[in-house]
Order: structure tokens, then C-alpha cells, then sequence
């Protein structure tokens, strides 16, 4: 990795929108030159600021990373995330010689190390633990808070077909922090589809739905079965909890506020 001296010449390419929201969260975003798609939080997609005085190219998407976009970038440091960018582009970044970061948070503890972490890297040490105090001091008021609460739940993120968490290991450990049991965490894999006939045997509480749908559209969806299945609906921003990045436990909080009204 590159010493401290060399951090504030530092050129980032990022291949996750989580790892360029960390940037911005760290302050360090004018190092940026390169992102992936859906990197658009704060800011538009490729926006460094409001106004959008630098747009920087996409360089990452769900098919992989542009190797030779990258190169002509030449970055100091690349950010990827193992699991969501191919292993293959990851190792040949390495093998080009160039410094990779590797982000694999599980839950909300490893990214705060993660974080942590990056924050040398970045020579962003003082923000870093900043950042890491305020989100340990959030994650434990929610674990006070619902200590003696519990509620059952789909929780989903589409409709056509109705899809949503089976084993997810990020997800799941989130709604663990205030007591919240999804339904399908047992099932062998992290998404699935889902029938309306095995959810209504289950009966959960609560239904989650992850989605940018208006409220209308999901509760349309679930009229039909209110004479047989009336649980509290809850819509969540997807991005927020999704993504591995600061902005999750305040969604989260806002989740487990709502589930136990």
C-alpha cells in the first residue's frame, strides 16, 4: 500500500459504489478519477460535488471491470470488492502491479474495521475513527433499544417475481441487531423466489419491503390477502441498507423504529 507521503498524490479508481461513498465519507473524493456505475450517492452518478464541476468515467459494472480504461487512468490505489467484482479482474489488476484494496464486509463490525482501515490507506486516520465511534455508538443503541423485542419478517425486494433474502449474511446480521428474525434466513441461498400460499402459512409480523416503489404499489400488492395475512409493511430504502457504507444504520434505526411501533 502507499506510504502516507504518497497519499495526498493519491489517484483512486473505485469498482464499488459502497468503497466511493467511503471516499466521499472520508473526505478524500477529489482523489477519485475513476468509479464504477451506481456510484451516486452523494452526489450524481460520477459527481464529485453538487454541481457537478468533475464527472469521472465509469470504469466497473455488474459484467466487470474495464482494465483498459483503468490503466489509462493510471491510479495509485484501487478499491474493489471481493464478491461483487470478478476475481479475475481483481487478480489482473494485481498482476499489472497495481496497489488493490479489498473490501469484504460481513456486517456491521467489519466494516467499521474496514473503515478503519481505509482510513490509513487514505490518510484519513482522524475521520476514519471518527466515523467508526459514531456508527459503534449507533449500533449499540439499537442493540439497547430492542434487547427485549422481537418480530418476525419477509423481507423482499421485488414483486414480479416475488423475490427477496434467503441466507444473506449482511442483511440478516443487520435485522439481528434489533431482534428482527427473517423467515428465510435458513434457506441455502442469499436470494430467492418466494410463493404469497408458503408466506401466509409462515404468518410473519412484519413485511419488508426493499424497495423504490411508492407505498401504493406495495400495499396494492398485498390487498388481496388481508382477509388471510395483515402484517405491519415496512418500506426500506435498498441503497442504504444495501450497500456496506455508514449510511446503514440510520436506515436501520429508522427500520426497527417502524417494526415496533
Amino acid at each position: 500500500m502507499p506510504s502516507h507521503a504518497e497519499n495526498d498524490k493519491q489517484r483512486i479508481v473505485s469498482l464499488s459504489p459502497h468503497l466511493t461513498e467511503i471516499v466521499f465519507a472520508l473526505g478524500k473524493e477529489k482523489q477519485l478519477t475513476g468509479v464504477s456505475e451506481y456510484s451516486d450517492y452523494p452526489y450524481s452518478q460520477g459527481c464529485i460535488d453538487k454541481r457537478c464541476s468533475v464527472k469521472l468515467p465509469s470504469i466497473a459494472n455488474y459484467q466487470g471491470a474495464d482494465i483498459s480504461a483503468i490503466i489509462r487512468l493510471k491510479p495509485t490505489l484501487i478499491l474493489a470488492w471481493e464478491g461483487g467484482n470478478k476475481a479475475q479482474d481483481i487478480a489482473r489488476l494485481e498482476q499489472l502491479g497495481y496497489p488493490v484494496f479489498r473490501s469484504s464486509p460481513i456486517n456491521i463490525e467489519t466494516l467499521m474495521q474496514e473503515i478503519l482501515s481505509l482510513g490509513k490507506v487514505l490518510n484519513a486516520v482522524s475521520k476514519s475513527e471518527k466515523l467508526h465511534e459514531e456508527m459503534r455508538t449507533q449500533a449499540e443503541l439499537i442493540r439497547t433499544l430492542y434487547a427485549n423485542k422481537e418480530a418476525s419478517a419477509l423481507y423482499y425486494m421485488s414483486q414480479q417475481p416475488l423475490s427477496g433474502m434467503g441466507r444473506d449474511r449482511w442483511l440478516n446480521s443487520l435485522l439481528s441487531l434489533c431482534n428482527i428474525k427473517n423467515i428465510y434466513a435458513q434457506l441455502p441461498t442469499a436470494y430467492a423466489q418466494f410463493s404469497v400460499a408458503d408466506i401466509i402459512r409462515k404468518q410473519p409480523e412484519i413485511v419488508i419491503a426493499a424497495t423504490h416503489q411508492n407505498a401504493a404499489s406495495v400495499t396494492e400488492f398485498w390487498a388481496p390477502h388481508l382477509h388471510v395475512f395483515d402484517p405491519t409493511v415496512v418500506i426500506v430504502n435498498p441503497d442504504a441498507l444495501h450497500r456496506f457504507t455508514p449510511r446503514v444504520l440510520p436506515e436501520l434505526a429508522l427500520l426497527c423504529k417502524t417494526v415496533y411501533l
